[in-house]
């Protein structure tokens, strides 16, 4: 199904002499500066929030729960074993039998303690889940409140690029904003019968963080849960900057910026047949086949001549961008633009249709990332059209947020 958004008639003046006058001021002026048209002011009254600090990941000391762990994310099974034995763990000899399942236990005042590792091809470990099960109330709401406060005292939670919380209490939904909320909200649930509340949240170094706890009729689990999938994998940053002068006299820019920690991923440039000089936005076309098991997205610029992405989108499982391909790093600046709202960056949805959302904050992030690259401020300069944001999900249904990724598109 093709769907495209709106377009917006360009209306002259009357007064053609007028217009020839104007057009030769505006060619003097062109041939006498060199510098870029200056991008619409901010809003004052936006609160912008203050950038990512890219500082090299460290591991707190083991003293705890949570930074045992964490400790053991990214490394192989011998030294995690290593780490857990100094805190009395024991493998369980009755655990499964999946060569990439690891289980644990140890016993602290007459209770269980479980630790499982995933590693994927028996690799490093990605995941460490510690959990309690089948406990009275009191024991869950110590674990729980515990590892929520271990998670709050530890370096992780200083580097979080978003956390979010949801929670339900004996069928009431509990307004919960932060961290602190959530651990001064358990000395109130010691007389609740049904109980789900989890807090989740991710670093800038691709760590997803998990805390939640059941407790019900039938179920009783309490869990932190620390997973990165992409442990012991090669670093895909870019090193140097390789930008040209070419690259700065197409259409189109579509930057790639990952989804878990806002990281740069690149740019791609392009040119476009019969570009639409007039409106506000850019004159997308889409063309999306949902996941059944097996769905696609394509956008275009204005008709199918002029792609500008494929990709293929797989319910449990993981499409790939066919294109474009080929991101190269750019070249960053030392100072980056003022975040402009909503009316200069906006999402689009799956329809090439521009989205406004109530929270803004991952799009401040995006911003905060693109604007800082040299590519970026000269489209933007050079664009009366609102700067389009496309989140890109190639696995969807148990899908991994550490497949996505944000392309953001410049108009000039």
């Amino acid at each position: 199904m093709l769907t495209t958004t709106n377009f917006f008639k360009f209306k002259t003046g009357n007064n053609f002499f007028a217009a020839i006058a104007f057009s030769a001021i505006l060619m003097l002026l062109a041939a006498c500066t060199r510098e870029p048209v200056e991008p619409t002011p901010p809003n004052p009254t936006i609160q912008e929030l203050p950038p990512i600090e890219y500082t090299p990941e460290v591991n707190d000391p083991v003293t705890n729960d949570f930074t045992m762990v964490k400790a053991c994310i990214g490394k192989n099974l011998n030294e995690a074993v290593a780490i857990i034995n100094e805190r009395d763990y024991h493998l369980d000899n009755n655990s499964s039998s999946d060569p990439g399942l690891d289980h644990y236990i140890h016993t602290e005042n007459g209770t269980e303690k479980h630790l499982a590792f995933w590693r994927p091809s028996q690799s490093v470990v990605h995941q460490g889940e510690l959990y309690v099960k089948d406990q009275e109330l009191p024991v869950m709401l110590l674990f729980y409140k515990q590892w929520l406060q271990e998670f709050r005292a530890s370096s992780a939670y200083g580097k979080l690029a978003r956390t979010y919380f949801s929670g339900r209490v004996d069928g009431n939904t509990l307004n919960i904003q932060s961290l602190d909320e959530l651990i001064a909200a358990m000395d109130n649930l010691q007389s609740a019968s049904d109980i789900n509340i989890t807090a989740n949240g991710n670093d800038i170094y691709g760590n997803e963080y998990e805390i939640f706890l059941l407790y019900g009729n039938h179920t009783k689990w309490v869990e932190l849960r620390i997973l990165n999938s992409r442990a012991g994998q090669p670093s895909d940053d870019f090193t140097q900057s390789d930008l040209q002068d070419t690259d700065l006299h197409k259409n189109i820019l579509i930057s790639k910026v990952d989804y878990l920690t806002f990281r740069y991923k690149g740019f791609y440039a392009l040119n476009v047949q019969n570009p639409v000089q007039t409106g506000t936005e850019i004159p997308f076309l889409a063309e999306y086949q949902a996941p059944g098991d097996f769905g696609w997205i394509k956008l275009y610029y204005q008709n199918t001549s002029n792609l500008l992405m494929s990709g293929s989108i797989v319910w449990s499982g993981c499409g790939h961008l066919e294109f474009p391909t080929g991101f190269r790093a750019g070249r960053q600046l030392n100072n980056r633009l003022p975040y402009p709202g909503q009316n200069k960056i906006a999402y689009i949805n799956n329809a090439g249709a521009y989205q406004t959302v109530t929270d803004d904050a991952d799009l401040q992030r995006i911003w905060q990332t693109v604007s800082i690259q040299q590519e970026f401020q000269h489209y933007y300069a050079n664009s009366h059209k609102k700067v389009a944001v496309y989140l890109y999900t190639p696995s969807v249904g148990i899908g991994n947020p550490a497949d996505w990724y944000y392309l953001v598109f410049v108009e000039q």
